[in-house]
């Protein structure tokens, strides 16, 4: 067993007796109303409370009696001593022989060293917006009920139902999936992981797989930034599928995930998503032009973000995403709370990645799963998958001359299908995807395009369907599926 192994093994082993101890305090914490109640009621004698008292003594003892156990073991361990040796010389002095040799352990990423931080002057500068804005927002929040109360549901329960990952059990279910995920990524394929401060205070993990120096694609290199569903995290995700391409990957846990601290909030998921990219720019040397955007199901907000921030990027991959989140939030929560769903969502969680995508004006490719059970309304009908809508507005913003009623609803004809499908209706419309590249000025990023000016409806469907395939690729598969990285070559 290795180093790294005897690590891994002694903070989950850790990270267990604390989650125990975590459960007790939380089971009492939620009881002890009812514990008052039973007091005040006489139900609790003097001789059980005695009791209680002296079993809680035992309890009490017994794990510090552990805790002193554990820290003994540690300190007569040879490995532990010699791991807490380079801990404490990287901190001292985070050279890059330090940090190699830090990198060697898996470890409480809370003592791990910043890899990468915001500037003071720019912290500073955020704090004093973050004033003016709470304070806007709390009055806000007093001149209006129902914004009160979206504000209480989504800060109580609402985010975690967006975000699952962000829960502990979730976090607790996963940890050791996660920890030989990490592992892997480390010593299969040269990982380095890097704790990245944002500039709120909070920690990205991180995971960054240099493929700068390798033989393939070392004359075109490209940066793809991973960015993971709901419940996604970079050691166990869609960072497989991208490692595949023989490109550079960089993964990142969202806010809460993992051991990223904080709260996947829209605007910690933005400052998390902009100090990836700031860290991969200015830390790792790579240009905007060269970095790939990758996002999955819910990380095609975040990925979008990014776009509309540095349209300069190289291209923009959106796997399983939908257009806006709140025609998927609505029929899943009660048909009451309809419009204060609606309202909380647009409100103070408005994941809209269409209107951020109509704003990169760069290569953008979309992959909607035909089978997908999140994203589709009705599974059974590859209609209602919300990434039809995503594309009928990327298209719409780049090509309004190409849209008619006729053609609207020719597209609407494409989208119905799938597959096999879909090659009939390019064969009803007279469709040749080889003339149709001839037609298209793909080098253009001026948009929006007059394509389409003045042309009658038959040419606006051809041209519409055309575009349709070029920018949406189907895959038939559920929405958790790995993605064959043969999609991610379509526009790398």
């Amino acid at each position: 067993m290795t180093s790294l192994d005897l690590f891994a093994l002694k903070y989950y082993n850790n990270y267990f007796f604390l989650f125990q101890t975590y459960i007790v305090t939380q089971v009492a914490t939620y009881l002890s109303p009812a514990l008052l109640y039973m007091y005040g009621k006489w139900l609790l004698s003097p001789e059980f409370v005695n009791k209680l008292f002296f079993r809680g003594s035992i309890l009490g003892i017994t794990l510090m009696t552990t805790f002193i156990l554990r820290s003994y073991g540690r300190a007569i361990n040879p490995k532990y001593q010699e791991f807490y040796n380079d801990l404490l010389n990287a901190k001292l002095d985070y050279s890059t022989e330090n940090k190699k040799k830090l990198h060697s352990y898996d470890f409480d990423f809370s003592a791990w060293p910043i890899d990468f931080s915001w500037t003071p002057a720019e912290e500073k500068s955020y704090k004093s917006n973050l004033i003016s804005n709470n304070f806007k927002m709390s009055l806000k929040l007093l001149s209006s009920p129902s914004r009160l109360i979206g504000f209480i549901a989504l800060h109580t329960f609402g985010i975690s139902l967006i975000y699952p990952g962000s829960t502990s059990l979730l976090f607790y279910l996963m940890n050791q999936n996660l920890q030989k995920g990490r592992r892997a990524l480390i010593t299969s394929f040269g990982g380095v992981r890097y704790k990245l401060k944002t500039i709120d205070g909070n920690f990205v993990d991180s995971m960054f797989i240099d493929k700068r120096h390798s033989n393939i694609n070392s004359l075109n290199p490209k940066l793809i930034i991973c960015t993971e569903g709901n419940a996604g995290f970079y050691e166990a995700g869609i960072m497989s599928s991208a490692i595949e391409t023989h490109h550079s990957v960089l993964g990142w846990n969202h806010p809460g995930f993992g051991y990223s601290t904080g709260v996947p909030y829209i605007e910690q998921e933005q400052n998390a998503a902009e100090t990836v990219i700031e860290f991969a720019i200015k830390h790792l040397k790579f240009s905007p032009k060269s970095i790939v955007l990758y996002g999955w199901s819910i990380g095609g907000f975040a990925s979008t973000h990014l776009a509309k921030k540095f349209p300069d990027v190289h291209a923009v991959i959106l796997d399983a995403t939908f257009d806006d989140l709140s025609p998927l939030a609505i029929p899943r929560m009660p048909g009451f709370a309809e419009k204060l769903v609606d309202f909380t969502v647009k409100e103070f969680t408005n994941l809209n990645v269409a209107e951020n995508l109509v704003q990169y004006p760069g290569p953008v490719l979309l992959i909607r799963r035909s089978s997908d059970e999140i994203i589709a309304l009705d599974p059974q009908n590859v209609a209602t998958n919300r990434a039809n809508y995503l594309l009928e507005l990327l298209l719409e913003r780049r090509f309004p001359k190409l849209f008619s009623n006729e053609s609207r609803s020719a597209l609407w004809v494409w989208l119905s299908t799938s597959g096999e499908q879909q090659k009939q209706v390019h064969l009803q419309y007279d469709v040749d995807l080889n003339n149709q590249s001839k037609l298209f000025p793909s080098s253009n990023k001026n948009y929006p395009l007059n394509l389409g000016d003045g042309w009658k409806d038959q040419e606006k469907i051809k041209m519409l369907l055309y575009l349709a395939d070029y920018y949406m690729k189907d895959y038939n598969s559920t929405h958790c599926t790995p993605l064959p990285t043969r999609y991610l070559g379509f526009i790398i």
